[in-house]
C-alpha cells in the first residue's frame, strides 16, 4: 500500500508525530489491524514487529504506547501490548456513530456545493479517492478509499473538526473489525456504485438525496456486519430506520 494511502489511515487514528520511525510503526499497526493480521485478544510483541519492519525498539513502543492511548490496544504489565477486542454488535454500534458523525460533513457539504458552483472541482478531487475500489484487493485498501473520500469532503468544506472528532471515537480501531466480521472484497462495487450515488447528489446540491444515499450505504455495510448477504433480491433494509 502507498504511503499517501497508509497515511490516510494513520489520520484518522492519530495525528502523524513528524518522527519517521515512530509513524512508519503506526501505518504498520494499523494496516495489520484492518487487514485482520492483528486478531481481537491477541498479543503484540515489540521485539518482533522491530524484526518485522525493521524500525528500532524504542520508536516501537511509542507507537504502541500512542495507539494504547487512543484506545486500540492495552498496555499488559510485564507481558507487552493485547489488540482489544469488540463484539459484532458492538462494530455495528460504532459504525453507526460514525454515519451520524459523517453526515454533519455531508449535509455542509451538499450545501456549499448548491451554493458556490466554484467548489466542484473540490467534489471531483473527493470522487477520484473511489477511483482504486474496482481493483482493490484487501478491506484496507477499500476502507482506505472511502476515508480518503470523506477526508476530503472535510478538507474543502472546512469540516476538519470532524477528522479529529474521528480520531477520538478511535475510527480505524472499530474498522478493523470489519475484517473480522464482514469482507468487503467481494462487495466491492456495489460500494463503490453507493459512493457514486452519494458523490452524484452532493454535485447536484441535494441535501436530502446525499443523505439517502448515505444512508443506504451505511444500512448495506451495517448488513454485512450482522453476517448477513445483502443482494438485489433481498430486502434487507425494511425495519431500519434512521
Amino acid at each position: 500500500m502507498a504511503d499517501q494511502e497508509q497515511d490516510t489511515m494513520i489520520s484518522f487514528l492519530a495525528r502523524p508525530t513528524g518522527r519517521a520511525g515512530v509513524d512508519r510503526a503506526l501505518r504498520e499497526i494499523v494496516l495489520g489491524l484492518v487487514n485482520g493480521r492483528y486478531q481481537p485478544g491477541q498479543k503484540l510483541n515489540a521485539n518482533k514487529i522491530v524484526k518485522e519492519i525493521d524500525v528500532g525498539l524504542v520508536p516501537v513502543r511509542e507507537a504502541l504506547h500512542l495507539l494504547a492511548g487512543q484506545g486500540v490496544i492495552e498496555l499488559l504489565p510485564q507481558k507487552g501490548a493485547r489488540v482489544k477486542g469488540m463484539s459484532r454488535g458492538e462494530t455495528e454500534e460504532w459504525h453507526e456513530v460514525f454515519r451520524v458523525l459523517t453526515l454533519i460533513g455531508i449535509r455542509k457539504a451538499a450545501r456549499l456545493l448548491r451554493e458556490q458552483p466554484a467548489l466542484q472541482s473540490a467534489l471531483a478531487h473527493a470522487r477520484a479517492a473511489l477511483e482504486p475500489l474496482p481493483s482493490a484487493d484487501s478491506n484496507a485498501r477499500i476502507v482506505t478509499a472511502l476515508l480518503e473520500f470523506h477526508r476530503r469532503i472535510n478538507a474543502f468544506c472546512g469540516s476538519e473538526l470532524l477528522d479529529e472528532a474521528s480520531r477520538r471515537l478511535q475510527v480505524v480501531h472499530w474498522i478493523s473489525f470489519v475484517a473480522q466480521y464482514a469482507s468487503l472484497v467481494p462487495h466491492r462495487i456495489v460500494i463503490m456504485e453507493n459512493y457514486f450515488r452519494l458523490a452524484d447528489a452532493l454535485k447536484r446540491g441535494d441535501i436530502e438525496s446525499a443523505v439517502a444515499a448515505y444512508n443506504y450505504e451505511c444500512a448495506f455495510l451495517n448488513a454485512l456486519i450482522r453476517g448477513e448477504h445483502p443482494d438485489a433480491g433481498m430486502n434487507w433494509l425494511q425495519n431500519i430506520s434512521f
